[in-house]
Order: C-alpha cells, then sequence, then structure tokens
C-alpha cells in the first residue's frame, strides 16, 4: 500500500521545514511526500531545492490552498497512491500519526473514504476541525470532547489538517474544488465524499500540533479577504448540501454578519463593503478568486437518506 503525504505551502519555509522533519520522522514513513509550492518567495524555494526526498509541484501564480490540493491530489494519485494524506504546512503531525491512521483502517467499514487526525492548538485539542453537519439547514458543531477518548469516531467534516483520503474515494468524488481558493473547500469536500457513499473517522490516537499563532484568528483582523472567502465559502456549502436552503443560507449569511460583527473595526467602510460581497457572493454561489475569474456552483444530487 502507497502512502503520500501532501503538503501546500507559501511563503513560510520555517514552518514548513518543522512539517517535513515530521514527515520523515514518522514511524511509519509516508512512501512519497509531495510539496506543493503555490507561488513562494525565494527563500521557501531555495529550501525546497535543500531537500532530498521530496517530489516538488511548483505553480507560478498563487492558486489558493484548494487549488494546491487539487492539483497535489490529483498527482497523488496519478503517481500511484492508495492513500493520500493532506497536510497544511503548519501541521506537524507526532511521531506515530501515520502508523495509528493505518493500524485503525482495518477495524472501520469497506466504505471508509477518508481518516483523521486529532488537531492540537494552543496545548488543547481544536475541536473546530471535526465537525457535524446537519443535511436539513446547514447546522454544523464540533464533535465531543468526550468522544476522543474513542477508538474512532464518525463524522461528516474534517480540515485538511491530517486529513487522510483514498484514492479509491477520489476517483469516485473527483477533486477538490479549486474554486474555492481558500476556506471550506476541506468541508465541501467531506461532506461530497459522503454524498458519494463514504464514510469519515476521526482517529483520536493520531495526532497533529497546529501552530497556528493566537494573532491570525480572523477576529483579531479587520473584516477583509480571508473573512470573505470563509463567509462565502460557508454560506455557498451550506445552500449546496442541506434540503431546506433558504433557511441554510439566512442562517450561513447571518453567521457572515456575526463573523464581521466581532472584527476589528467592522464600522469601516471598506469592512462592511467586503461583508456585503461576501453574503451577496456566497447566496448567488460566485466562486472563484476575488476579483478574478469566477463559477457559479451547481448544487449536486444528494442521497435521498441523508448522511
Amino acid at each position: 500500500m502507497k502512502v503520500t503525504a501532501v503538503v501546500v505551502t507559501r511563503n513560510r519555509p520555517n514552518l514548513l521545514g518543522r512539517v517535513l522533519n515530521a514527515l520523515f520522522a514518522q514511524s511509519r514513513p509516508p512512501d512519497e511526500i509531495i510539496v506543493f509550492d503555490n507561488a513562494s518567495d525565494q527563500a521557501t524555494q531555495d529550501m525546497l531545492m535543500e531537500r532530498r526526498g521530496l517530489t516538488v509541484l511548483r505553480s507560478e501564480y498563487n492558486v489558493g490552498g484548494a487549488g494546491g490540493f487539487a492539483q497535489a491530489l490529483q498527482t497523488a494519485v496519478a503517481r500511484g497512491a492508495d492513500w493520500v494524506w493532506l497536510l497544511d504546512d503548519d501541521a506537524v503531525p507526532l511521531t506515530h500519526a501515520l502508523q495509528r491512521l493505518l493500524a485503525a483502517r482495518p477495524h472501520l467499514p469497506d466504505d471508509t473514504g477518508a481518516l483523521c487526525s486529532t488537531v492540537e492548538e494552543f496545548d488543547a485539542i481544536a475541536l473546530q476541525h471535526r465537525r457535524y453537519f446537519d443535511p436539513l439547514f446547514g447546522r454544523e458543531r464540533t464533535v465531543a470532547a468526550a468522544a476522543y477518548s474513542e477508538r474512532a469516531v464518525g463524522i461528516d467534516t474534517g480540515s485538511f489538517v491530517g486529513f487522510l483520503v483514498s484514492a479509491h474515494a477520489v476517483g469516485v468524488a473527483g477533486l477538490p474544488r479549486s474554486d474555492y481558493f481558500i476556506a471550506y473547500d476541506d468541508t465541501e469536500y467531506s461532506l461530497r465524499l459522503k454524498a458519494s457513499g463514504f464514510t469519515l473517522w476521526l482517529v483520536p490516537a493520531s495526532r497533529i500540533k497546529h501552530l497556528r499563532q493566537a494573532e491570525s484568528r480572523m477576529r483579531h483582523h479587520a473584516f477583509g479577504v480571508r473573512h470573505y472567502y470563509n463567509v462565502r465559502n460557508r454560506i455557498a456549502v451550506a445552500t449546496m448540501y442541506s434540503r431546506w436552503r433558504l433557511l441554510a443560507a439566512v442562517r450561513a449569511s447571518l453567521i457572515g454578519v456575526a463573523l464581521w460583527a466581532i472584527s476589528s473595526h467592522p464600522w469601516q467602510l471598506r469592512s462592511m463593503a467586503m461583508m456585503c460581497r461576501a453574503v451577496a457572493d456566497g447566496n448567488r454561489g460566485k466562486l472563484g478568486e476575488l476579483g478574478g475569474s469566477s463559477s457559479t456552483v451547481a448544487a449536486p444530487t444528494l442521497p435521498t437518506s441523508g448522511y
């Protein structure tokens, strides 16, 4: 069984170096490591040139995290991977992380499409990375902390911070949508895997340190580009994968307004304009890079029995 690790990076060579060190130090190391260099600066390019044992894909244009994962996942499967482990460039797996994911697989159903690690931030479990999704109106809730004592927990969505997906599932469900650019591309992909007949599982014993900085939280910044993608894509996903689509759109839009309200300096004209655009584009299903080409979301056909 060939397992390929995929890391998408942009201009964070120090963090990327820690992730790569952790991958090479795995008790069951990946058979191949693919780094997608998303138009990074020279420092990242120099670091990657000095490394051995990597397959490096480089884009001269920033295609966003979603585009990077889509292209790298496609390459990994084309190169014969049976399972592909998706990681951000600040996601440092502990020594036995991959081994424990793979050890759980034989005890899970044949329709398993993805296995997810526990994500830790600020010395605690980051619950928001593994969630449930209500298919009626798109309500999301996190997996309870108590569930992390289980051997495996069925989930609906997982972030691409330690997301091990089977090549078979990729062949059926397709690739992540690059037109999400950043944010909620992993949520949409998780729900698409579910809609395609696959199950997703949290394996609590597998752990990843997510080296996120407290000051990077969106609430500490004025409502800008990152907020735009989060709100727009949240609305698009909720609308696409909910049966009560109008209610889902209203609910997701209100969450977007709430995110704007708690952001830094929300009453700035630029912040208000960006919030209004995010809500409008999300409700219209207008995706793509902000300021670039766009596409319109088509609602998928969902199983009538739910998830």
